[in-house]
């Protein structure tokens, strides 16, 4: 289990991470969920900026630590945001 996750089941929803963007500067967002997909678990993140998206993050560990890298593969987005749509249609709106 990601110590993001333990963090959620420990202080329930609702709390703010940092995380670099694609240039290497720090961003606030708000953290939305973990799901599962293909044995890996991945963070979505609300960016806070107002854009209508959301990032999504693979959690591994590095080291040690627990890292958190981009998805930037198509397919993996959609099947991971897929999950999470279905898994929070009654809390978010998605049209």
């Amino acid at each position: 289990m990601s110590e993001l996750l333990s963090q959620l089941n420990d202080d329930e929803l609702d709390f703010t991470v940092r995380f670099k963007d694609t240039d290497g500067n720090f961003c606030a967002g708000e953290f939305l969920d973990i799901v599962n997909y293909g044995g890996d678990e991945y963070a979505i993140i609300d960016p806070c900026d107002g854009e209508g998206y959301v990032d999504i993050f693979r959690i591994l560990m590095k080291d040690g630590k627990e890292c958190y890298e981009r998805v930037e593969d198509d397919s993996t987005l959609e099947a991971v945001f897929e999950i999470f749509r279905v898994k929070n249609e009654d809390e978010f709106d998605f049209d």
